[in-house]
Order: structure tokens, then C-alpha cells, then sequence
């Protein structure tokens, strides 16, 4: 009985603190403001976020306010306007400042759309519509002047196309597909091909039947710069080997990948002959246990030791079989790198992120130096 009458005071409280009506709808909801479940007043203190929606009658249309909190505060506000034609304006708020505002059509479309920074207009963006369907959005900057436009090409069914953007300065980017093959896809065809081209740099996805990306392209000015090539297993999505050539390099990169697709070997050759050969052991979560590198400079080989929690919490280095460097993670900031000189130790220098903070010279395992460095 104690916590029922509790409850109630705290929600009779938090709704006359907040100056909430109490014919208001209330809801469970999340940072976004969704109205998830709806729950009865007495029960706001029970969640992290709760929403109230209130809504009155005006004029042959309505007035919605969506008020979204958090410990009682209000965070985010929604007024939306429903004229009697059928179009809503929308204003978004935080923290009394205005951040959005928005205006549909009767159908539900998005006509515009105003951004604020700090209370102040930052963007706004039109959207024009033929047949029911977005063509072109056009976006203007803070004076009014044009900054970037987006074209939209369907095909007859409704699938999209290509996208062009155009930017202030005349440079434009596209974006396209092509439908074709087997896979499935409700009302047409899966896409078999996208492209994307902006200046004199283009990339190029094409897909299998089954809908995954078998071969990819990037190409300049001069022609192809690479072609990677995906192979898989059965029915799988996760590709069991890949081949990446750049042609004016005469290079190629083989790599083979486990069930989860991390990698686990990868070759590279040039002119044909093998240059460096890389090998990744895992543990059953996917993290890397060992990696090894040989190339022309001999054996390189990091091992990790990570923490119950998941944390990467050490890095041994060597090269040729000969230990150069250790690396302890203390805390998520904090950073111990040890040194070595033909296998001994010689300095120890702590850092807190990229920042240095101290060096430790150490001799025969003794430290007979140390610096400090000002933040």
C-alpha cells in the first residue's frame, strides 16, 4: 500500500511539475520518442523515458503536443499542426530551442524540411514529387542559396534506379543499379549491378544470383585501379575467399576468411612473385590471438591476451623471433609500452590515450632515468 500511494505521488508530481494535462496519453518510449507501450500515469517513474501525447481539436483539424522525459526532465518536444486540407506542420524542440521544422502533405509526404543550429536556421530541404514518387530534393544553405540537389530515377515497377547529387560547385556523383538474375526480391528482380560515379572516380558492385556481391571495381581517369572477387560457399553470405587485383601495380592480394568472415591468410604477390604472407589465429569470439607477417624483412608476429571482459589487455611484438615491444592496456585510456634492445628492455613509457605522460629508462631491469612530460 506505502509504494502504491508512493507511485501515485510521484507521478501526481512529475505531471504537475512538467505541467502535463491529466487527460494526457502516456507511453513507454526510448530516446527517439516512439510510442512503444502505452502505460497509465502512475507508472512514468518506472521507465527511463516516457512519452505524454496530448491532442486537441482546431478548426477542422488538430493540435498534437509529444513531450518526451527523462528523471522527470523534459528532453525533446514535438507540436504537430493538422490543418483541415489534410497537411501537418511539425516543430521539433530541445531545451526550448527550436531544431527542426517540418511540413507534410495531405498523403503523408514530406514537402520540407528546415534545420536549426543553436535556435538559428542552418538548411532547408524541398522535396518536389511526380506520381507520387520522391524525384528531386533540393537543399538550400542558411542564406538561401542552393547547396546540393538530389535526383531520383525509378524504374516503371517503382524500384529506384540511380541517384545523381549535384553539388554547389556543378560536380556530380551518381549512384545506379541494374535489376537482373534469380534472386529474390518481392515484386522484381534483384539488383545485379550498382554503380557509383563521382568526378572521374567510379565503383562498381556486381552481385550473384543468390543477391551477393561477387565482384567489386574501382576505376579512374585511366581505367581500372582494382577488381576484387568473392567466392562462397554453398548458400552462405560470408565469402570463404577473396582475390584483389590492381592492375597498373601488377599486384594481387589473396585472402581466405573463417564461417564468421574474419580473415585468416592473405598473400600478396607482384609480377607474380610472392612478397608477403599474413596469418591471423582467432579464439571462438573472433578476436585475434596471433597475427604473423612475412614478408622480404624476415618474420613479424604480434600475439594478444585479452581480458575476461573482451579487453584487449596485452600485445607482445617481435620480429625475426626476437621480442621489440610490449604493449599493456591498464584501463581503456591508460598504456605501457616496453621496449627492447636485442631482446632486453630499455625503456618504459606510459601514456594516457596519444598523450605521453612518462618515460622510464631501464638498465640490467632497473629504471636509472625518468622524465615527466607537462600535460
Amino acid at each position: 500500500m506505502r509504494r502504491a500511494v508512493r507511485i501515485s505521488l510521484l507521478a501526481l508530481a512529475a505531471l504537475l511539475a512538467a505541467r502535463v494535462s491529466a487527460d494526457a496519453r502516456w507511453f513507454r518510449s526510448d530516446e527517439m520518442g516512439l510510442a512503444i507501450e502505452p502505460i497509465p500515469a502512475f507508472r512514468t517513474d518506472e521507465f527511463p523515458w516516457v512519452l505524454a501525447v496530448e491532442r486537441t481539436g482546431s478548426s477542422g483539424g488538430w493540435v498534437e503536443t509529444r513531450r518526451l522525459f527523462s528523471g522527470g526532465t523534459e528532453q525533446r518536444r514535438w507540436t504537430l499542426v493538422r490543418s483541415a486540407d489534410g497537411r501537418t506542420e511539425e516543430r521539433e524542440e530541445r531545451g526550448g530551442a527550436i531544431t527542426a521544422r517540418r511540413l507534410s502533405g495531405a498523403a503523408g509526404e514530406l514537402l520540407q524540411e528546415e534545420l536549426f543550429k543553436a535556435g538559428l536556421p542552418s538548411s532547408r530541404s524541398v522535396f518536389e514529387y511526380a506520381s507520387g514518387r520522391l524525384v528531386r530534393v533540393r537543399v538550400f544553405a542558411a542564406d538561401g542559396s542552393p547547396s546540393t540537389t538530389a535526383e531520383y530515377v525509378t524504374a516503371p515497377s517503382g524500384r529506384l534506379r540511380e541517384v545523381r547529387w549535384t553539388a554547389a560547385d556543378g560536380s556530380l556523383r551518381t549512384e545506379s543499379q541494374a535489376a537482373g538474375g534469380t534472386g529474390s526480391v518481392a515484386g522484381g528482380a534483384a539488383v545485379s549491378e550498382e554503380r557509383t560515379r563521382d568526378g572521374d572516380a567510379s565503383r562498381t558492385t556486381r552481385y550473384d544470383e543468390a543477391g551477393r556481391a561477387a565482384v567489386r571495381e574501382q576505376s579512374g581517369l585511366a581505367g581500372l585501379v582494382s577488381r576484387e572477387r568473392l567466392a562462397y560457399a554453398g548458400e552462405s553470405r560470408t565469402p570463404v575467399s577473396s582475390t584483389t587485383e590492381w592492375p597498373a601495380e601488377k599486384k594481387v592480394v589473396e585472402a581466405s576468411y573463417d564461417a564468421a568472415g574474419g580473415v585468416v591468410a592473405e598473400t600478396t604477390t607482384v609480377a607474380g612473385a610472392i612478397t608477403k604472407r599474413i596469418s591471423w589465429t582467432r579464439d571462438d569470439a573472433g578476436r585475434v590471438l596471433v597475427m604473423r607477417r612475412t614478408g622480404t624483412g624476415g618474420t613479424e608476429e604480434v600475439r594478444n591476451t585479452w581480458a575476461a571482459d573482451g579487453a584487449l589487455e596485452r600485445e607482445e611484438h617481435f620480429i625475426r623471433g626476437t621480442r621489440v615491444k610490449n604493449v599493456i592496456h591498464t584501463t581503456a585510456d591508460e598504456r605501457v609500452e616496453e621496449l627492447f634492445d636485442d631482446g632486453d628492455l630499455f625503456l618504459r613509457v606510459h601514456y594516457h590515450g596519444d598523450t605521453r605522460i612518462r618515460e622510464e629508462v631501464v638498465l640490467d631491469g632497473r629504471v636509472v632515468g625518468e622524465r615527466t612530460f607537462a600535460p
